[in-house]
């Protein structure tokens, strides 16, 4: 507030009181609870209620900066590097001394920061630490309070530098932030600070899946065969065949295709998804038939035989008719 306002106020305050007594007036410093960062500067004022004051000035223990003017004296203060400061400005009002006091106070905080305890592995416990540090005055314990909280962790809070939380890492983590927030309480003043992190979850190939088109297939028939799996970092693959014979890899080993499959081809199809934490598997069955024959070679056959049997037939009959003769006297031979 400007100082000379804060006089005008007062000393209007002043007029309105009968005669203008001393035990009226008072002085008054601005901030009433200084509160500044350990190494910076701050203004002080002393304001006085009543006109009638013979002398406004500091008391204080370092050399006084600052400026006055009615009513008003400033202290500056460029350097504190004193934890804990007393000050008192007075005024005389007559034979009256009127004294305000009030204390500095200096604080050193520096902002919290996050840390994951080695690597965090999806299914395996872990922790996430906070830390801060306070400094102020000896005679004032620092009143520092962490809380933890997000990456789908309950929040936690703590009274003291540190905090800490215990969890069950999951994949969906992945990539969450976690906070710490901390507060430092200096009277009826506060500091706060936070920082920020995400939580790099490690993870075991899971998920994983395979499917093909279908897994019933006709000889001679095009197959492919894909696989797929989550997993940080992303897994490799591999697959176990039940044939060597003529297969390719596609979509960096995610992709079995087989041009023109045979009955060797059949068989279980297994993929392994790799990575630095562990494996994971998933298979399907796939099953090659023989060329089924076409409906008309059955028919083909049928015929065949009806005209070999009927050509059989006529042969015999041809046969016998010609070696038959009527006898002379017109007997039937026997």
């Amino acid at each position: 507030m400007d100082p000379r306002r804060s006089w005008g106020a007062m000393a209007l305050l002043c007029l309105l009181v009968p005669r203008g007594r001393p035990d009226h007036c008072r002085v008054s410093i601005s901030p009433e609870e200084p509160t500044v960062e350990f190494g910076t500067s701050l203004l002080f004022n002393c304001t006085s209620s009543c006109r009638n004051y013979s002398r406004l000035n500091w008391e204080v223990s370092i050399t006084k900066m600052g400026a006055q003017g009615p009513g008003w004296v400033s202290l500056n203060i460029p350097n504190v590097t004193d934890w804990s400061l007393e000050l008192q400005c007075f005024g005389m009002f007559g034979g009256e001394r009127v004294i305000t006091s009030t204390t500095l106070r200096a604080y050193r905080f520096s902002p919290p920061q996050i840390y994951l305890e080695g690597d965090v592995v999806a299914g395996k416990e872990a922790r996430v630490t906070c830390n801060a540090s306070a400094q102020v005055s000896r005679s004032d314990p620092p009143n520092l309070s962490l809380t933890l909280r997000g990456g789908g962790l309950p929040p936690s809070t703590h009274w003291g530098p540190s905090v800490a939380l215990d969890f069950t890492a999951r994949p969906e983590q992945h990539g969450q932030e976690v906070t710490c927030e901390a507060v430092l309480q200096l009277g009826r003043h506060t500091v706060n600070a936070s920082a920020t992190t995400a939580l790099q979850v490690w993870a075991a190939p899971h998920d994983v899946r395979v499917r093909a088109s279908r897994t019933v297939f006709t000889a001679g028939a095009n197959l492919t065969v894909m696989c797929r799996a989550e997993g940080n970092p992303p897994p490799r693959f591999r697959w176990e065949l039940p044939t060597n014979a003529g297969w390719e890899l596609q979509d960096g080993g995610t992709t079995v295709t087989i041009p023109a499959g045979q009955r060797a081809h059949g068989g279980t199809y297994r993929c392994l998804a790799e990575n630095r934490y562990g494996t994971g598997t998933a298979s399907i069955d796939i099953l090659f038939q023989a060329s089924s024959r076409s409906p008309l070679i059955p028919v083909v056959v049928t015929l065949a035989v009806v005209v070999t049997l009927a050509a059989l037939t006529v042969t015999w009959w041809f046969s016998r008719a010609r070696s038959w003769k009527p006898m002379p006297d017109g007997s039937q031979p026997n």
